[in-house]
């Protein structure tokens, strides 16, 4: 009787914890959970993780990427930031697979110190960085609500009075993108209807004014390696990976909002993000096609950063981006998009 009953007030927990699910649902966790590979390879990553100390810091400011020579590697500050977020992401996704507590407290850990420490981020780099990675410290935090008792009620008032000050959403391309899906994280997880409504039509401005006619995002495809973003003898250089580096955050945000009943593949702006994502898929398996590639000597940073192929491919079928997942190109996948979808 004992163990029934607690198993009725976990599962009761779990209930309220995905009562509004933020990205993906009960559904998804449970068919994840029949991938016994991929499931015992987390878990045990995420055992070896459970004792990690946290990074947060009251002022968040790490040095500038980019400097007219080329790019800076990440320093202490942006190292610590990124790896507590997205080990609190896979935490709760442990915990939503195995049902251990321990991961839940552990994801818990990770918010309540970034929460209780993080004052400000000072310089633009600190900013940048919160819009880059919020997201999945918002998802993270949505999978654990409820359990152990945390109501996450602190972590709600940091966002809206600390991070959602910091967003990007109103600068075009690929920050705007970051800082559109910072703010429908946390308008979803603070259950804000008119914040989550006006970050929705923010989503099409960005994404009508991102892509051109033949598909390409011409302020992405042009990047290059240093703070000379669009020229120099590297131009284009960084140009897939910027084009990955914004649409991940427009088909995440876009999932997300259709969690909450905002279904923005319908929208007009859904053709152009479709067109996109074909450029993109193209590119990928064929770099040659690329604008810069001869520019570049066929040497493209990054081009592995495609994950969310797996996703966009559950709205919009395409043949290159389907090879380039069967070929293993998407290599980097923090997100875990390829495993989820």
């Amino acid at each position: 009787m004992v163990v029934r009953l607690a198993s009725l007030i976990f599962f009761a927990l779990i209930a309220t914890a995905q009562a509004k699910p933020l990205f993906v649902d009960d559904s998804r966790i449970a068919n994840l959970r029949q991938n016994k590979k991929f499931t015992q390879s987390i878990l045990r990553k995420c055992d070896k993780e459970l004792t990690f100390p946290t990074y947060a810091v009251a002022d968040f400011a790490p040095m500038p990427h980019y400097t007219t020579l080329g790019a800076n590697p990440d320093d202490d500050q942006a190292k610590g930031l990124t790896g507590d977020f997205r080990r609190a992401y896979r935490m709760a996704l442990c915990f939503r697979l195995s049902r251990n507590m321990d991961y839940a407290h552990a994801t818990q850990k990770v918010v309540i110190a970034w929460t209780s420490t993080m004052k400000q981020a000072s310089n633009a780099q600190g900013r940048a960085d919160i819009n880059f990675n919020l997201a999945q410290l918002i998802v993270a935090a949505s999978w654990v609500e409820g359990v152990n008792a945390w109501n996450g009620d602190a972590f709600k008032s940091w966002l809206k009075t600390i991070a959602a000050p910091l967003s990007l959403s109103t600068e075009p391309n690929n920050r705007g993108n970051w800082g559109n899906l910072q703010d429908i994280s946390i308008a979803a997880f603070i259950d804000d209807e008119t914040s989550l409504r006006q970050a929705a039509a923010r989503w099409q401005a960005l994404i009508s004014s991102e892509v051109a006619e033949d598909g390409t995002m011409p302020q992405e495809i042009c990047r290059s390696n240093s703070s000379n973003h669009c020229d120099g003898p590297d131009k284009g250089v960084n140009g897939i990976a910027y084009t990955h580096f914004a649409l991940l955050p427009a088909f995440l945000g876009a999932e997300i909002l259709q969690k909450q009943g905002i279904d923005l593949y319908k929208s007009k702006a859904a053709k152009a993000l479709q067109n996109a994502f074909t450029k993109s898929a193209d590119f990928t398996s064929n770099p040659e096609h690329f604008p810069f590639y001869d520019l570049n000597y066929g040497k493209l940073n990054k081009i592995d950063h495609c994950a969310y192929f797996a996703l966009a491919q559950t709205h919009f079928a395409n043949v290159d981006a389907k090879s380039a997942i069967a070929s293993g190109t998407c290599k980097s996948d923090f997100w875990l998009i390829q495993n989820l979808f």
